[in-house]
Formats: structure tokens, C-alpha cells, sequence
């Protein structure tokens, strides 16, 4: 039985085209389906954007993840098992070969919103003794920008 939804929001940064917007990452045994991602655009000026939504690995010794801002979609759900975080300290995730979605876009006020139609076409995380992971990451444009993920657990 599914347990959520939690929410990750990274409000208000300026992307480092080498970093994470967010990550989400599973240990041994954790289970997570995103199930929307988006981003917005906070600039006043034109600003080309691409944003990727990856699967990706941990690289050998990241260092501690800096944790994210997690919502529960109500007061009373347990405190989510998949980590939500930001980056990590010391070295970041090698990205799949091809992505989960990737979209240009323009910050200056636009807005990207992907959303499963049902379970089958979700993004599913599934945890390993090998961290795993669903990122999202900037490849072309570092306009002040928001980013965020909504996820339930197995």
C-alpha cells in the first residue's frame, strides 16, 4: 500500500549546471514512485533553460546529502524513508545515459509540470545496497529558478 504523497521543493536558487536541483535517494529496500516534477522561472529576463529528470548512481564517496524540505501531503503521515536532498558534499551522481524527461523552457516566468497518467507511467525508485537515485539537474541555463517533486512509498 502506498504511503503519501511527500513532497521536495527547492525554492528560489540559481542552478549549478554540475549540481542537483534535488535528488532522491533510496537505501536497501526503499521504494518510491514519483509521480509530478515540474520548475519555474523566477528571472526578469529571457532565459534559456533545459532541465533533466534522471536516473542516476551514486559515484564513489558523495559524502552526506544535504537534506530537503519534505511535505506531508497530510499532518498525520509517517516521516517519509526515501531521502530528499539538495546535493552532495563531495562528489555528484553520474547520470543514465538517456533520461526520465527532459524539457527546454524559459525562466523568465515559465513553467515545466510533468505528471504520470497512472501508476504505469510513474518513475519508480527502487533502493539498493547501491544507493539509487531520481535527480534533477540543469544543462543548459543558471536563471534564479524553483524545482519540485511529489513521490509516495512502498
Amino acid at each position: 500500500m502506498a504511503i503519501g504523497p511527500y513532497t521536495g521543493t527547492v525554492r528560489s536558487i540559481t542552478p549549478v549546471l554540475t549540481d542537483d536541483n534535488w535528488i532522491l535517494s533510496g537505501g536497501a529496500g526503499e521504494v518510491a514512485v514519483v509521480m509530478r516534477a515540474g520548475a519555474g522561472g523566477e528571472t526578469t529576463t529571457t532565459t534559456a533553460m533545459c532541465t533533466r529528470w534522471n536516473a542516476a548512481v551514486i559515484d564513489a564517496s558523495p559524502g552526506a546529502l544535504t537534506a530537503g524540505n519534505v511535505g506531508k501531503g497530510t499532518p498525520n503521515l509517517p516521516t517519509n524513508t526515501v531521502s530528499f536532498g539538495t546535493t552532495f558534499a563531495t562528489n555528484q551522481p553520474a547520470l543514465a545515459a538517456g533520461d526520465l524527461w527532459a524539457e527546454s523552457w524559459n525562466a523568465h516566468g515559465g513553467i515545466v509540470r510533468w505528471e504520470a497518467r497512472d501508476e504505469t507511467d510513474a518513475w519508480v525508485l527502487i533502493g539498493a545496497a547501491t544507493e539509487k537515485l531520481i535527480v534533477c539537474r540543469n544543462s543548459v541555463g543558471v536563471g534564479l529558478s524553483t524545482y519540485g517533486v511529489t513521490w509516495e512509498e512502498f
